[in-house]
């Protein structure tokens, strides 16, 4: 009697949680925007945060919001950016040009003096918090991959010492910009396809001394192309807002050849 009236007992108890959970349910649940899960499966999924949010979820609900918009997926480009613009029922933008990631290096590992042996972690963070991983260069790459390491896309292989970039695959999420941590990655747009392959602040002679490929301030480039190029600090800059003009020039001119095409 007593293990009967015990199973009565609980299976009313069951009973009456079970109602409690299904009405709480009930009152609090939210509507979600059936947008949502087609935004989702549009985008790339990395959740790489180049967007500003947290995950490819976060940046859904904050174009549903109309706190984004449908051109802010950088993974994505233009093609999600159509697609996103379709389901919000907006025009499609024209504005999403493809963006890379570059690297301010020309400097190939045998071509990098030394000036002490590294022998801790091999990473680049580790290394530069230890004389700068004993190179001559204090502006140069470092070599160990940590932005090879970071890349969702699979767009940086690592070769002879250098992170090389294939520009079909990167979609300049940045996350290789940040893992540097001597900065010398940058995010250009892709139509220029020229980059100074140094960042030495150094000057001209000192540069010399250090890296056969580095830049020396000689202006060379800022007399051929002076709407594009300025040496400021010591270095060759590139204006990437001046389109239209071409670098070939500057490229040939270069007598360090720090001056290249991205994609060659």
């Amino acid at each position: 009697m007593i293990i009967a009236t015990s199973i009565i007992v609980l299976g009313l108890l069951g009973f009456v949680f079970a109602a409690l959970l299904a009405l709480a349910a009930d009152y609090f649940k939210i509507e979600e925007d059936l947008r949502l899960a087609a935004i989702v499966a549009i985008l790339p999924g990395a959740n790489c945060g180049a967007c500003g949010a947290a995950g490819c979820r976060a940046f859904a609900e904050r174009l549903i919001k109309g706190e984004v918009a449908v051109s802010g997926c950088l993974a994505g480009g233009q093609d999600v950016a159509n697609q996103l613009a379709a389901v919000m029922g907006v025009e499609q933008p024209t504005d999403v040009h493809k963006r890379v990631a570059v690297v301010h290096c020309g400097a190939k590992g045998s071509q990098r003096k030394i000036k002490a042996n590294y022998s801790g972690v091999k990473t680049c963070q580790a290394a530069e918090m230890i004389a700068g991983g004993g190179l001559m260069c204090g502006y140069g790459c470092l070599g160990y991959g940590d932005c090879y390491c970071v890349c969702p896309f699979d767009a940086i292989r690592m070769s002879d010492g250098l992170p090389v970039f294939d520009h079909n695959k990167c979609t300049a999420c940045g996350k290789c910009v940040a893992a540097c941590p001597r900065k010398i990655i940058s995010i250009i747009p892709y139509a220029f396809n020229v980059v100074v392959a140094c960042s030495s602040r150094d000057t001209g002679a000192a540069t010399r001394k250090n890296c056969p490929v580095g830049c020396i301030a000689c202006k060379i480039c800022e007399k051929q192309a002076p709407a594009v190029f300025k040496v400021e600090d010591n270095l060759a800059v590139i204006d990437y807002t001046r389109t239209g003009i071409d670098g070939g020039p500057a490229i040939e001119k270069c007598p360090t050849k720090c001056i290249i095409r991205i994609d060659q």
